[in-house]
């Protein structure tokens, strides 16, 4: 399915009813848009089924319809309160998927107006923010007074916003890129009122949830489905891959890999960088190709491996691995970055 989840299909979705599939979890990671990179991260695929299953849960609650069904545990459906211990894999509800066409250095989005299915993945990501931590490619786009702060320059803090701020982007393209909601309503054929409501929803979710474990929420992602005339919440969401948490003022997520190829291999970085503004000002589709190295092992696996374990059981509320304490184990990251 793609460089971190696989997707085995139990039931092929009809062009009239959704389908039934298994995400597994993988112990791959990417970043910056590479694939797979070099090393893995031992049993990272359990904490994110975990912590994407207790959001998921979470959701529901409030009222919040998603694709979730359950965990799978020994060929079972469990909730994440039953399993006896910890798995990496979802039983999910599939969806069609239509893909937008290339040609002539653009994407055409048509399928997407007069759909032949009445389940699909919808052609948007969601982006919200709480905060802007050092490293978003918001301070790339934005300059502080532009989002209503008085200083010039960004500083090398994370810096709170007062009131979230939630854009969208492709989803489906090689190179995905930040939209205005007019073409992304435009692209998926779908009002994105009652999308950004329930993004809205399930940001204050997450947050409510960060906060009584001691985690900054700072930012997230949501992809929907549109189902029967219904928009529901896909793929996953509240894991340390979908979201950027931090504790005690380190980035537990996924951040923590971009942060140490930044500080341990930034002249691969600021290829990657360059290459995809090439290949946006050419119309080149495949920007990997105008890369010329490769990224290497960062050397502190073992210890991300303890960070994405030791924060699931803390975010979850339940010691699913036994490892150390996250205070313990941010201690030791602090070192590396």
């Amino acid at each position: 399915m793609g460089s971190v989840k696989d997707l085995k299909v139990l039931e092929s979705p009809s062009e009239d009813s959704v389908g039934l599939g298994v995400f597994h979890f993988s112990d791959r990671y990417s970043v910056f848009d590479w694939g797979e990179m070099p090393e893995k991260i031992d049993r990272k695929g359990m904490a994110l089924a975990l912590m994407g299953a207790y959001t998921f849960e979470m959701m529901e609650e409030e009222g919040i319809d998603t694709h979730y069904v359950g965990l799978r545990e020994n060929g079972e459906i469990k909730n994440i309160d039953e399993l006896e211990d910890p798995t990496d894999e979802m039983v999910i509800r599939l969806v069609n998927v239509l893909k937008p066409e290339f040609r002539d250095g653009s994407y055409d989005y048509s399928v997407f107006q007069n759909p032949s299915v009445n389940n699909y993945l919808l052609p948007l990501e969601v982006i919200y923010r709480n905060r802007v931590p050092v490293g978003s490619s918001i301070r790339e786009r934005y300059s502080p007074k532009e989002l209503g702060f008085e200083e010039d320059d960004w500083p090398e803090v994370p810096v709170s916003l007062d009131d979230p701020i939630i854009e969208a982007s492709t989803k489906l393209e090689e190179q995905d890129r930040y939209i205005t909601d007019e073409e992304a309503e435009r692209i998926s054929g779908v009002s994105l009122d009652e999308i950004y409501r329930k993004t809205e929803k399930v940001n204050e979710i997450i947050t409510r949830r960060s906060e009584k474990t001691g985690m900054n929420h700072d930012d997230g992602k949501l992809e929907f489905l549109y189902v029967e005339g219904d928009t529901v919440v896909g793929d996953v969401a509240g894991t340390f891959d979908e979201n950027r948490f931090t504790f005690e003022g380190l980035p537990v997520s996924k951040e923590v890999l971009r942060q140490g190829y930044k500080k341990r291999q930034g002249d691969w970085v600021e290829e990657v960088k360059e290459a995809k503004k090439m290949a946006k000002e050419k119309g080149v589709k495949d920007w990997k190709k105008l890369v010329n190295t490769s990224p290497v092992s960062l050397g502190f696996e073992e210890l991300v491996s303890e960070l994405y374990l030791s924060g699931a059981n803390k975010y979850i509320g339940r010691k699913f691995f036994d490892v150390r304490e996250l205070d313990e184990v941010v201690e030791d990251l602090k070192k590396f970055l």
